[in-house]
This record gives structure tokens, C-alpha cells and sequence, in this order.
């Protein structure tokens, strides 16, 4: 049976390839030997948990299954739009992390195209593995692979100085608006 993922995971594989912040003493969730996996979000991770993964983030609401196969259709029909990546246990057949980039196109620099990183949520009894800098980074990675001239977030004061570390700056006078700009290559 063929999995129905909210995106193709061979632009996934791409931003893996492209992602050169991966080092060796980090947990992998690349290889097929490893017990958790990452991968774009698909239509059967209702069961998997991803709704009250998103719980522990903010208010989701009594979300039915329903409810989520509607959006996830709506979304996946916005092709080049959504980009939600998760990290999959796969012993436990649950999610575990997740994270999302929503491409925004523009008419300026070029007609280009602008991310937004946003509901990086790892469960609370997987933190400390760096699962979020994990998804991060490889959201980092499919916003470079998907040539957007930047992306950007916003956090709570807490999370400045960890997005920081991963190459965000804060914008001047906002302090919660931060972001990564890209440099064109000229051609």
C-alpha cells in the first residue's frame, strides 16, 4: 500500500542531502538501522499521535479524525505550500517531533519565495535527544533546497538564544521576529 505523504519525500531526501549541520555524535533519524525516522507528515499520522503531539505545543481543540484528513487534503492540494516534517518511533508507531515550513510566494526579490518555520514541538518525553534542532536544521535545509531568499519565526523570549544557535538573528526591535537570509548566487 502506497503511503500518502503531505509532500513528495524525495524533496525530504534532497534537504537531507543538502543538510550540513548533521554530525555523528547526533542521533540519527536518517538511517533505516535507527528506531526513529524522519519523514514528511502522511495522511495516517492521526493515529500515530500527531494531534496530541501538537497538544503539548498549544491549543489544538477537540480536532476529529475527520477534521484532520480534511486539512490534510486541503494542504497537500496547495502543492509547494506546506511542508510539515515529523519524527516517527517507529517501535512505538507514534510521532515524536515535528516542525513546519509554509513557502509564502512573493512578487518581490524576484517573484521569490519566503518561509515561515513554525510548531516545533518535541514530546515531552523525548527532550533532550535534539529532536527539535534535528528538524530545525533539516527545515533550514528544505527552505535552502526550495530557494527561498529567507525564512523566518517567531518564539518566545526563551527559545532566542537555541533558534540563535542555528544561524537565526533577531530582527532590529522585535526580538521575537527572527530569521536566516539567504544569499542569492548570482548568475
Amino acid at each position: 500500500m502506497a503511503v500518502d505523504y503531505l509532500f513528495d519525500p524525495r524533496t525530504l531526501a534532497a534537504a537531507t542531502a543538502a543538510d550540513d549541520t548533521t554530525r555523528a555524535d547526533q542521533l540519527s533519524v536518517d538511517d533505516s538501522s535507527c528506531k526513529y525516522r524522519l519523514r514528511p507528515l502522511c495522511l495516517t499520522d492521526f493515529e500515530r499521535g500527531y494531534v496530541d503531539l501538537l497538544s503539548q505545543l498549544t491549543v489544538t481543540g477537540n480536532v476529529t479524525q475527520q477534521m484532520y484528513l480534511n486539512t490534510f487534503e486541503v494542504m497537500k492540494n496547495n502543492s509547494g505550500t506546506y511542508y510539515i516534517i515529523v519524527v516517527e518511533d517507529i517501535e512505538e508507531n507514534c510521532i515524536v517531533a515535528s516542525g513546519s515550513l509554509t513557502i509564502e510566494k512573493k512578487f518581490i526579490h524576484l517573484c521569490g519565495q519566503r518561509g515561515r518555520i513554525e510548531d516545533i514541538v518535541v514530546n515531552s518525553n523525548c527532550r533532550g535527544k535534539r529532536f527539535g534542532k534535528i528538524v530545525v536544521q533539516r527545515l533550514i535545509a528544505l527552505s535552502r533546497v526550495l530557494n527561498c531568499y529567507k525564512i523566518s519565526l517567531e518564539c518566545k523570549d526563551s527559545n532566542v538564544n537555541w533558534y540563535n544557535s542555528m544561524g537565526f538573528v533577531k530582527e532590529p526591535g522585535n526580538s521575537n521576529y527572527m530569521q536566516i537570509k539567504f544569499e542569492k548566487p548570482s548568475h
